[in-house]
């Protein structure tokens, strides 16, 4: 039996949203547009997101249909992505939870962001985190039991997986960030090796902990985000190097 107040949780998974792409049986619009369905009707209550804009996820959805009418194949192409308001993006505010940040525009993205977009993955906009990635809680719920906490400090990120409003996320962690919210919204969360995922344009807390986190609600698309963002060759177009500190 569903927790009083749990929210239903129906939404395939990476994976398979991967299978009907190629199969011609879905668009990255229409996978896309379901999720901001989703949003739209449980972001109310969840308070998952810190920012989400609705027509730049629509239009690089359509983009990446186009690129696969065209033939273009890629790891993750047309799915989308949350990603941890402590991760550099320059098309949208990085404001680390904090008012102290507030309108913060990073003028790149992180190495992590352009691994995504060479993946083909729509970013879906910036999951909530705890203040400064610490311990003052965000807004967000946990969607199991809407007066229980998510978990920090990835809450947004655990969060929206957890009920469906996208399939995979990225986190970070320090110091159970990673998958405490992962237990406790009840998903598949994995913190690899320390620094085997490129760290380069999310906010530093401890250089030697520090570590990228990654969300989705069945191991095989936790491996399927692993592959992209740990693959060892270098990224396909040029990055420059930034030291992700809050500025």
């Amino acid at each position: 039996m569903a927790a009083a107040g749990a929210l239903p949780v129906t939404v395939d998974s990476a994976t398979e949203v991967l299978r009907q792409m190629d199969l011609g049986a879905l668009s990255a619009r229409a996978h896309v547009a379901s999720l901001l369905d989703r949003v739209q009707a449980l972001e109310p209550q969840v308070q998952a997101w810190a920012h989400l804009d609705e027509a730049a996820a629509l239009a690089q959805a359509q983009a990446c249909d186009a690129r696969r009418q065209a033939g273009e194949r890629a790891p993750l192409m047309g799915v989308a992505v949350g990603l941890k308001d402590i991760i550099d993006t320059a098309e949208m505010p990085t404001e680390n939870g904090t008012v102290l940040h507030a309108g913060r525009r990073p003028t790149q993205d992180a190495a992590l962001v352009t691994r995504l977009k060479q993946a083909g993955a729509v970013i879906m906009g910036k999951t909530v985190t705890t203040e400064l990635a610490t311990y003052a809680p965000g807004k967000t719920r946990n969607p199991h039991r809407l007066t229980h906490t998510p978990g920090g400090s990835s809450s947004g990120s655990a969060a929206a997986v957890a009920c469906g409003m996208v399939p995979l996320a990225i986190g970070s962690q320090t110091n159970g960030s990673t998958i405490r919210p992962g237990a406790f919204c009840g998903v598949v969360s994995f913190k690899p090796t320390r620094a085997s995922i490129d760290r380069t344009g999310v906010l530093v807390q401890s250089p030697s902990f520090d570590t990228v986190g990654l969300f989705a609600r069945e191991v095989s698309d936790v491996a399927l985000l692993w592959r992209v963002l740990s693959d060892p060759a270098p990224p396909a177009q040029g990055h420059t190097a930034h030291d992700g500190a809050a500025t």
